[in-house]
């Protein structure tokens, strides 16, 4: 909303319509005007503090204006904004902004899009915390600000959606009333509250699908500003074949004079990631694929490995390549062609570098700079191999002796006040997470008490001192920790004081699992599953370098046995053994081979 500059002349107008414009205003005094166009605003009556705010909308390609989604706190004093902007003058790129009360008060990020935001429908969400506000576009992050600035958003604010024409036009660009009216389209909006440590930290608290004004939730603004060139009116916002319309018109018309509003999906699907795991390559898609384009390994091509199968799983835009030949120690493209959405729009050829997995065992010094093995702590944003969220960053003295530890310099760093650690992994594995921990503040128990919470599995209740005393070192460990997402995702949640950890341990579970990462593809019996996931049955493929006896168990993800399938002696070369998983339920299933005096480890997802 901010923005000053330079008005626009305007043409004397014909003696016929001035006297119009007269006798308007005198018979209807709350239509006279002072701003040469009408615009139109959308308020929330209540405030949320953080939280994600989730909007489908399109906005309008018109020049010299804006259609919005963004937070505001009312009265702006002292000033929280959240922005996103797409801004009319162009047809790839959005704005990200927050604004605060400092002299640098404005953060903006001007957002390089790979389609037009004006020619379609597509989704875009804040995530506002304590510690980092995040853009997201099509359900992916884009861009996240971590800065000294996010301690300062902390005023309840209202979530706002509005359209209007600036008076900057370096800003805005130059503005051609002729295009008038200019119309932006909402089709709903989703709020959930911020709740660290539950429901993947946001818990959805309502649905507009704006069928109709909703008086109990949102109010109608009429009001205006410096740099605006239009003054918002109720009439301005319009419900029509249940989409809201927010309209920016001339000073003598308000309100939706436009056709039956389109919803077509216009843009092919594209790609955001791929992540090499061990045998695999996670490639994540903009929308929901077509599955027989998605799963035609043909449409997929890594220079140097061959594409063996292609997997689209539930989610329909995440797809799994099976691979042979992947070389995780050199540099890796994918090409992706032929790939269609579920409205049939056909990617054209895309190519995307691929992303190595972080070698085995990780080691993390959280809060210091890495030696000994241990990489540097590192922020989390939606590129990172790993990362913290939120939290302080502590330092104790080198002179400190850590005790029942040689790794002193490792325990004298921590973050305070962590949120969360997120460490990317091959999803193939099974692992034990071990954390670094000290308790250097308090001197005695119930001072400093916390959960520890792995992804949605384990919950660990931590009270350093109770268990290891003042500044004595203490290492609790999750076991049998599997990431079918390729995703260690580690919460911190606050009891008494605050959590602090020092240092993160991921390791391989078992001497046979360590072997799998350690060793050269070709060293060692290979072992995989398609499909993966799979509904009822799939097929074990394993590859043996020399004859000997192959026995594959499957277990649940408590560590429980719930299969097993001795083979007996089998030839060296390839082999695929059919597995019928009808009597089990859905979930994540870990599948071991036995061969050649190694274990190898393969995680699948049974869906029905």
């Amino acid at each position: 909303m901010s923005g000053a500059g330079k008005g626009y002349s305007m043409k004397p107008l014909p003696v016929i319509v001035v006297f119009l414009i007269t006798v308007l205003c005198w018979s209807v005094p709350a239509r006279c005007q002072t701003k040469p166009y009408r615009g139109a605003e959308y308020r929330t009556i209540g405030t949320m503090t953080y939280g994600r705010f989730e909007v489908r909308m399109r906005s309008a390609q018109v020049s010299g204006m804006l259609a919005s989604f963004f937070t505001y706190f009312d009265p702006a004093n002292p000033w929280n904004e959240i922005d996103i902007e797409p801004m009319g003058r162009y047809s790839n790129e959005t704005q990200f902004n927050t604004i605060v009360p400092t002299q640098a008060n404005n953060h903006v990020q001007r957002q390089p899009l790979p389609f037009n935001p004006h020619a379609a429908f597509h989704v875009y969400a804040i995530e506002w915390t304590p510690d980092y506000v995040a853009w997201q576009v099509d359900s992916v992050e884009v861009f996240r600000q971590t800065g000294a600035h996010i301690a300062q958003l902390v005023q309840p604010q209202k979530l706002m959606m509005n359209i209007w024409q600036p008076s900057d036009v370096n800003w805005a660009g130059t503005f051609n009333p002729a295009e008038l009216p200019v119309y932006a389209y909402y089709d709903w909006i989703k709020y959930y509250a911020y709740t660290p440590g539950s429901n993947g930290s946001f818990t959805l608290q309502w649905t507009d699908d704006f069928t109709s004004f909703d008086a109990t939730r949102w109010q109608k603004a009429t009001h205006t500003w410096d740099g605006n060139n239009s003054q918002f009116v109720q009439d301005n916002v319009a419900f029509k074949d249940g989409y809201m319309i927010l309209c920016l018109t001339d000073n003598l018309h308000s309100g939706y004079s436009g056709a039956t509003i389109g919803d077509k999906d216009v843009d092919p699907p594209y790609l955001v990631s791929a992540r090499a795991s061990i045998h695999q390559i996670r490639v994540l898609f903009s929308e929901r694929l077509d599955n027989a384009s998605a799963q035609n390994a043909g449409n997929y091509i890594v220079p140097g490995a061959t594409v063996q199968a292609a997997s689209l799983l539930a989610d329909q835009r995440t797809v799994m390549l099976d691979m042979a030949g992947l070389n995780l120690s050199g540099s890796l493209s994918l090409i992706v062609v032929g790939v269609k959405d579920l409205s049939g729009n056909t990617m054209a050829a895309k190519s995307i570098k691929v992303v190595m997995p972080l070698p085995l065992p990780i080691r993390i010094d959280v809060g210091g700079t890495g030696s000994s093995g241990y990489r540097a702590d590192s922020v989390w944003n939606f590129s990172s191999d790993y990362g913290a969220v939120g939290g302080a960053i502590v330092q104790q003295p080198a002179t400190i002796d850590i005790a029942g530890t040689t790794e002193d310099d490792i325990f004298r760093s921590a973050r305070e006040g962590i949120s969360f650690y997120k460490i990317r992994v091959p999803a193939e594995l099974t692992y034990t997470v071990s954390l670094m921990l000290v308790e250097s503040k308090y001197q005695a128990a119930g001072k400093r008490v916390f959960d520890v919470k792995l992804g949605g599995s384990q919950t660990m209740h931590v009270d350093i001192y109770q268990q290891a005393g003042y500044n004595t070192a203490w290492q609790p460990v999750f076991r049998n920790v599997i990431a079918p997402d390729g995703l260690i995702d580690l919460t911190f949640a606050p009891v008494v004081d605050k959590p602090v950890v020092s240092g993160i341990s991921i390791e391989p579970l078992g001497d046979g699992v360590e072997g799998e990462t350690s060793n050269p593809r070709g060293a060692g019996p290979e072992f995989g599953t398609f499909p993966n996931p799979f509904n009822g049955t799939t097929n074990f493929r394993f590859s043996l370098s020399r004859g000997g006896a192959v026995t594959i168990q499957v277990f649940d993800i408590l560590g429980r046995r719930v299969s097993s399938l001795p083979l007996g002696y089998r030839e060296k070369g390839e082999h695929s053994v059919r597995w019928n998983a009808q009597n089990l339920a859905s979930g994540v299933y870990v599948c071991s081979l036995s061969a050649e005096g190694q274990f190898r480890s393969k995680r699948v997802l049974l869906a029905r």
